[in-house]
């Protein structure tokens, strides 16, 4: 990410904090979908993210575009994200799609749902990895996009917050080229950023037990010197033991990996 889309998104998450003071779930959606509509207008794109455009003209685009169908809170924060400064047409779509995001976990926190929230995220996010039908669903660039909203919609009824169903439905609707379950693990890594936590994906061959559980999230906090959200996968192929992946790291200390490297060195 260039420095100068850095720090207009950090200028941004800071000017979003006191508008979500008195938003709902309604602003975050229409910030996705105005993030939605520059992506897929190549001319509208160039003239928002364009430095040299005057302000005047690209608030005057955004409100010949979408005047009529957000609210006026969510047209003044995007008339303030286009007048920042962004590195490229793609960097201010993905900021708009981040900065949903953001404003989507910081309503969880307000209602003390955000550890919900990333275990919805998480939660899908494995159904998804582990039926290669529902990928084919959700993946299928013939499908409809009310289709795939649809299914989701019926997969998550009365399974997930009202929060984490913005954030799955968002993960469908705009992945664009990305896979589904790639998205689903972005947004949750965002979600876990605002809460100042790293991610560690485990994989285990049995289940954890609450205790192990929690032995294991202290010893990874104490080694990487963060609060840490554990993310617990199951495989059997894995044999015993587990494999940890953190902060781009992965530590494998599975069976099945001992007995490779003993085939290994048997060679």
């Amino acid at each position: 990410m260039a420095s100068s889309t850095r720090q207009s998104l950090a200028a941004a998450k800071e000017s979003l904090t006191p508008v979500l003071a008195k938003a709902d779930l309604k602003f975050a959606e229409e910030i996705f979908s105005i993030g939605s509509a520059i992506a897929s207008s190549s001319q509208l794109r160039g003239i928002l993210s364009d430095p040299s455009a005057e302000a005047k003209a690209k608030s005057g685009a955004l409100v010949a575009v979408f005047g009529k169908n957000v609210s006026k809170a969510a047209l003044e924060f995007a008339d303030g994200l286009v007048a920042l400064r962004w590195s490229s047409g793609r960097d201010l779509v993905g900021a708009f799609e981040q900065l949903g995001v953001y404003a989507v976990a910081a309503l969880a926190a307000k209602g003390k749902k955000l550890e919900q929230l990333e275990a919805d995220l998480f939660g899908f996010q494995q159904a998804v990895d582990s039926d290669q039908e529902l990928q084919v669903a959700l993946g299928n660039k013939q499908a409809s996009e009310e289709g795939k909203l649809a299914l989701v919609d019926a997969l998550i009824k009365g399974k997930a917050s009202a929060e984490s169903a913005v954030l799955i439905r968002r993960a469908v609707s705009g992945a664009g080229r990305r896979r589904v379950a790639v998205v689903l693990e972005q947004f949750g890594k965002q979600v876990s950023a605002y809460a100042e936590r790293l991610v560690a994906t485990v994989t285990v061959a049995n289940p954890l037990s609450a205790a192990q559980l929690k032995r294991l999230e202290a010893a990874l906090s104490s080694t990487y010197g963060a609060g840490i959200r554990v993310n617990v996968e199951q495989d059997s192929a894995i044999l015993g033991g587990l494999k940890v992946q953190v902060a781009g790291q992965i530590i494998d200390g599975s069976l099945s990996s001992r007995l490779h490297q003993a085939k290994l060195q048997l060679a």
